[in-house]
């Protein structure tokens, strides 16, 4: 009886070293038999990498990604690396976000705070994943700046932003942000259009505008206008894009971010030339009131059908250096409806005996007119490309009151054929 007992304990003892032993799961937890595996960490923000703004209480959502969850913690840094703003007081950041064994993402929240205090711009300059991250392999940090300004209740801070409607994308296929389609300059003026006295242009080295209307400035009526510094050249009707604008405006304690949004005011096809008036502001002692202008273009007006048409002398004819020469054209035309805003004549260019059509366009978004584009002469070099003629890079404008006198502005030689280059040219119409 005693033998069958030691039997049995022997038994049960055998069966639970078995079990033990057999199993093969891992919590992860001390001596771990599971390691971390190969992963990537990104950072993505859900605000600008750079912003400048009045100080106010607002927060910043960002999130930290794992291409693979692993089988530990993973603690993603972040690190003040430079500017005055001072943590807790100016702003808030927590030092680390964790993202749990398993999962692949977590976020986090930067805050800035409001003061009364009247300062200097301060700055923060946060990096978000220091390198200093453990359990994975390769790291894509974010560093974001914070230009907290400290104004007077005075003064009218402007912010002006842009978003393209259609997407762009790179070659490689990486799609471009609104800040890389296109670089806008942000305008104070007069109120006529088109504009006659500018009191401030506007332009950051790179990204949206920030402007301080302050309180100190007379009273009186002011226009804000918005065009381009530059755009992303395509030569591709296709690859053009409007661009949504938005102004927003704060004043201390009493406007708080009023927004002005003017959809389809520009198109990177214009970049030479189109500039649009997006709100109005009255100032009286330190009240503002902002008027939504909705787009104006800053011309004199859209293009009238009923002018310039008719018999006209061409009278000058101005090829710039290394074209083919002068007189381009000469002699008599007449101007006449090609439909679509659109005029054309005969003429012979260069006198080589071969008589087109050369349509002339008007633009109603810049006020201008040029050669339509790529218009071909019907000559070449032997071997060469067809001698082309087309639109101006610096366009000329027409008088919608008046159109006696019509000056049309061309590239000549587009595509470089004989041996040349493409020069600026221009015609200029006399009404007979």
């Amino acid at each position: 009886m005693f033998k069958n007992k030691i039997y049995k304990i022997a038994l049960v003892l055998s069966a639970f070293i078995l079990t033990v032993a057999c199993n093969n799961e891992d919590d992860a937890t001390d001596y771990s038999t599971v390691k971390p595996s190969s992963t990537a960490l990104s950072v993505s923000l859900d605000f600008p990498n750079n912003q400048t703004f009045v100080e106010t209480d607002a927060t910043h959502d960002f999130t930290v990604t794992l291409s693979k969850a692993q089988v530990v913690n993973v603690i993603v840094y972040l690190s003040q690396t430079g500017g005055t703003a001072t943590n807790g007081e100016d702003f808030s950041m927590p030092a680390s976000i964790t993202i749990p064994a398993g999962q692949t993402s977590a976020t986090g929240t930067i805050e800035t705070f409001a003061d009364d205090l009247l300062e200097d711009t301060e700055t923060a300059v946060i990096k978000i994943a220091t390198s200093l991250e453990s359990n994975v392999n390769s790291i894509s940090s974010e560093t974001v700046t914070f230009n907290l300004q400290n104004v007077t209740a005075d003064d009218l801070v402007i912010d002006l932003s842009w978003l393209n409607t259609t997407d762009v994308y790179y070659t490689d296929g990486k799609k471009y942000a609104a800040e890389d389609v296109a670089d806008l300059k942000l305008i104070l003026a007069n109120t006529t259009i088109p504009y006659t006295t500018t009191y401030a242009t506007v332009d950051n080295a790179a990204g949206f505008e920030n402007y301080v209307f302050l309180g100190s400035y007379p009273d009186g009526e002011y226009h804000l206008l918005v065009n381009f510094y530059s755009a992303v050249e395509f030569n591709d009707p296709v690859r053009y894009t409007d661009l949504d604008i938005s102004l927003e405006f704060n004043q201390v304690g009493t406007i708080n971010s009023h927004i002005v949004t003017a959809p389809a005011a520009l198109n990177t096809e214009y970049a030479n030339c189109q500039t649009t008036a997006i709100a109005k502001i009255t100032k009286s002692g330190t009240n503002f009131t902002i008027e939504d202008l909705g787009g104006i273009p800053n011309t004199d007006g859209p293009f009238d059908n009923t002018t310039y048409l008719g018999d006209y002398n061409v009278t000058t004819t101005v090829a710039g250096a290394g074209g083919f020469g002068s007189p381009q054209f000469e002699g008599a035309v007449t101007l006449v409806d090609n439909g679509n805003g659109t005029r054309s004549f005969q003429g012979d260019w260069n006198n080589f005996g071969s008589v087109r059509t050369w349509v002339i366009e008007f633009n109603d978004a810049c006020g201008t007119t040029t050669l339509a584009d790529r218009q071909s002469t019907g000559l070449a070099c032997a071997g060469g490309p067809t001698i082309l003629l087309g639109r101006s890079t610096a366009p000329g404008t027409f008088d919608i009151a008046d159109d006696t006198t019509l000056v049309v502005k061309y590239q000549e030689n587009q595509d470089s054929s004989c041996g040349g280059s493409p020069v600026e040219s221009e015609i200029t119409f006399t009404k007979i």
